[in-house]
């Protein structure tokens, strides 16, 4: 009989665990989200910017140089209509404080200067886009850097490009990394590998606002368009301004070799002083014949 009740109770166990499970219904689990939907909101939140014709900035370019702390500031115009970049010839640091070089250069044939002088800057002048955007854009978009006003003024005269009908091209294989939540809500971090021109399409990892969609951190292959600035990875750092995305800071994430024992630390190049503008400002910019750091 206590067999019998035992096998009894636990019939009805076995029941009243069936019964439960089938009246609870399984919770279903969200998929993540798709890195490529993420991606490509981004790229039309970057589009959908209202940018100006032109932007007045400085490009202050900092870094140490063994025991000497470096910072550069170069004033800089961006024709965003025609993609066009200009600097001053000179910095403000030179032009409030010129050098003038002394004592007497040796040189030997096929050797060259045995006693050349080493800059405090080897980077020096650079003519840097605020919204270069790596391949981020919708449309392709290239820049150019020049050292000449003529090359602006010829532009000016130009029309603008206003878009672009056609097939669209997968420029980047695109995964999530992470999705992260704080009190402004989601924010997603995608890795990206281009599938083309790397030289160009140059983002590597990208963090996306959940909410707004427009990127706020990025680490690309890269800035400028000549080594040794081409050859680490840079955190670019971006800000909303009157409704259109432009760079803040770039730090480099390693060393910047420039070889013959020039090896930079912390390089980092802010953009400061900001002036959206629809004509430039009536001061006139210098001139310059040297081969400046430009975009690629």
């Amino acid at each position: 009989m206590m067999r019998a009740n035992g096998a009894c109770r636990v019939i009805a166990t076995a029941l009243t665990l069936a019964t439960c499970a089938a009246a609870s219904p399984t919770t279903a689990v969200a998929p993540p989200p798709d890195a490529y939907a993420i991606f490509a909101a981004s790229r039309k939140a970057w589009g959908a910017g209202a940018y100006p014709r032109y932007a007045e900035y400085v490009a202050v370019v900092s870094f140490r140089n063994g025991t000497k702390t470096v910072r550069r500031t170069w004033e800089t115009l961006e024709d965003i209509r025609h993609g066009f970049v200009y600097s001053r010839a000179f910095s403000r640091e030179e032009r409030a404080n010129p050098t003038t070089p002394h004592g007497i250069n040796f040189a030997l044939p096929i050797i060259g200067a045995i006693n050349k002088v080493r800059p405090d800057d080897p980077i020096g002048q650079v003519a840097f886009a605020i919204d270069q955007d790596d391949g981020l854009a919708p449309s392709e978009r290239r820049l150019i850097s020049t050292n000449s006003l003529s090359t602006l003024d010829a532009q000016s005269s130009k029309l603008p490009v206003i878009g672009r009908t056609g097939t669209v091209v997968r420029d980047y294989d695109v995964s999530l990394i992470e999705t992260t939540v704080d009190a402004q809500g989601p924010e997603y971090h995608l890795r990206l590998t281009p599938l083309r021109d790397p030289d160009h399409y140059r983002l590597r990892e990208l963090w996306v606002d959940g909410n707004t969609w427009q990127p706020e951190e990025s680490v690309v292959a890269g800035i400028g368009n000549h080594p040794p600035l081409t050859k680490v990875l840079w955190r670019i750092e971006y800000r909303q301004t009157q409704g259109a995305t432009y760079i803040a800071r770039e730090t480099a994430l390693a060393d910047v070799d420039y070889g013959a024992h020039e090896m930079l630390h912390d390089v980092q190049v802010a953009f400061d002083e900001v002036d959206l503008r629809s004509f430039p400002s009536p001061y006139r910019f210098g001139f310059s014949s040297s081969g400046q750091q430009g975009e690629p």
